[in-house]
């Protein structure tokens, strides 16, 4: 996802379309009241406002007076003109001839009303069988005179609704336009560094700690640019620590090595010198050492830092593979009465780092062979889809919880402690694994089986042939 496209998420329409639309209700009702308040320049001095309860021919008589007052009979007439047709079909405006400004035929009730009219009583009312008419006399800035009348009807007040709309609708739709440019650069700017933000974040939790947001913020002296640098100094403090922690587990686990190194050769002259006397005891103590030391191998072959990967300078045959590790296992399966079968029917190279891919077979082997019931069948199964190798090995066990199908590859997770315990495990064999998955281009996953038991999975990309 490019720049450009993180300034369209959906904080940034929520803020655009916030703004703009408040703006837009502001403008909409502040219009809505002026219009059915009847509001507008003088209105708390004009004599006729006792007219107001009636219909909307007032109003549209004070609507021409206001816009004819201070200007000429030939400003007027110009203005006339360009009202629609519509809009007065109940107002007459007639000048000191007696000639209406758009040239229509008086009718003689609104001649009477014309006739009431003068300088001493330039406003009248005058209800006439079911009509009221409104007169008013005007004196324009040229001195001419002008005489108006409107006429009530039905229809007058969605006239004046029609006649709201069309004066109003230049004013809205500028209004629109440059509310929503405003509000399309304050979205902007309110959303381009949280959008920095957001991708710096997202990179760290991918593992790349070298992100800064100080630079994308220069320039800025607010709020925002403060958390940026807040937000850089917690960066800066984590890889630190983080580094700290690794050099940490790689120093303890050089220094576990000397000790397991006399532990080993010591427990090798011991053997010699046991005469077959405690050759039991001592072989296990041998399986718990050598198990301990390839935690520590697999621990100091793991890169320090989540950016580096491995060379994967070697090929390996998964079907090859697999078949010496069930061979191996094949004494401690039959000892719990377990099968073990593997579905491969055509060769499976995969690119790997020496022979790393065997720890993450035996472990997950081991822990099939573990928890399984006995009586029933492991299944390994290697797949091909599209450029990818997948193996899956499948027990008969209890299975997990779903909650608890991604926290196995936590270190030291233990999904039953008491029973891990009792079996040995240490919580550390399937986060290695997927670290040395993940290092190979790959993953690897855990499903319960509908039929019960665990099926974890693990997706390689096909070896390179070069």
């Amino acid at each position: 996802m490019n720049t450009r496209a993180l300034h369209f998420t959906k904080l940034y329409w929520k803020i655009f379309l916030g703004f703009w639309l408040t703006t837009m209700l502001v403008l909409l009702g502040t219009n809505l009241v002026t219009h059915l308040l009847d509001l507008g320049p003088g209105e708390h001095f004009a004599p006729q406002q006792q007219d107001r309860p009636d219909s909307g021919a007032a109003r549209m008589l004070r609507y021409a007076a206001r816009a004819a007052i201070n200007h000429t009979e030939a400003e007027v007439a110009a203005q006339v003109h360009q009202v629609p047709s519509w809009a007065m079909r109940y107002l007459y405006i007639v000048n000191e001839d007696g000639e209406d400004l758009l040239e229509r035929r008086i009718p003689e009730r609104v001649s009477l009303m014309m006739e009431r009219l003068s300088p001493h009583t330039p406003y009248q009312r005058v209800r006439l069988d079911d009509t009221t008419l409104f007169g008013r006399l005007l004196v324009l800035s040229d001195g001419k005179v002008l005489r108006m009348v409107a006429t009530s009807n039905p229809e007058d007040s969605t006239v004046l609704w029609h006649l709201y709309i069309w004066n109003f609708l230049p004013v809205f739709l500028a209004a629109v336009l440059i509310s929503g440019t405003i509000c399309f650069c304050l979205a902007r700017y309110l959303t381009r560094p949280i959008q920095t933000l957001k991708k710096a974040t997202r990179r760290i939790a991918g593992g790349d700690l070298s992100v800064r947001v100080v630079p994308e913020f220069k320039g800025h002296h607010n709020e925002i640019a403060e958390l940026g640098h807040d937000f850089d100094h917690m960066i800066t403090r984590l890889q630190e620590a983080m580094a700290e922690q690794k050099r940490l587990i790689k120093d303890v686990s050089h220094e576990l090595r000397s000790p397991l190194m006399r532990l080993q050769f010591a427990l090798g002259l011991a053997q010699q010198r046991s005469n077959g006397n405690v050759d039991e005891e001592l072989n296990r103590i041998k399986e718990a050492a050598d198990y301990l030391n390839d935690i520590i191998s697999d621990i100091l072959s793991l890169p320090i830092s989540e950016n580096e990967s491995w060379d994967l300078n070697d090929v390996v045959d998964l079907k090859a593979l697999l078949e010496t590790l069930l061979d191996a296992y094949q004494a401690q399966a039959e000892k719990k009465q377990v099968s073990l079968c593997l579905d491969c029917i055509h060769e499976s190279l995969v690119s790997t780092h020496g022979n790393s891919l065997v720890g993450v077979f035996e472990n997950l082997i081991n822990n099939a062979l573990r928890y399984t019931e006995p009586n029933t069948t492991i299944q390994v199964q290697v797949e091909q889809q599209g450029s990818y190798q997948i193996v899956h090995v499948c027990d008969s066990g209890p299975g997990l919880a779903e909650d608890q199908l991604e926290s196995i590859f936590k270190p030291f997770f233990r999904s039953d402690e008491a029973r891990t315990r009792a079996n040995g495990g240490y919580g550390l064999g399937l986060t290695i694994a997927q670290r040395t998955v993940s290092l190979h281009g790959g993953k690897i996953s855990a499903s319960n089986r509908p039929e019960g038991g665990l099926c974890v999975s693990v997706t390689l990309p096909i070896g390179s042939f070069e």
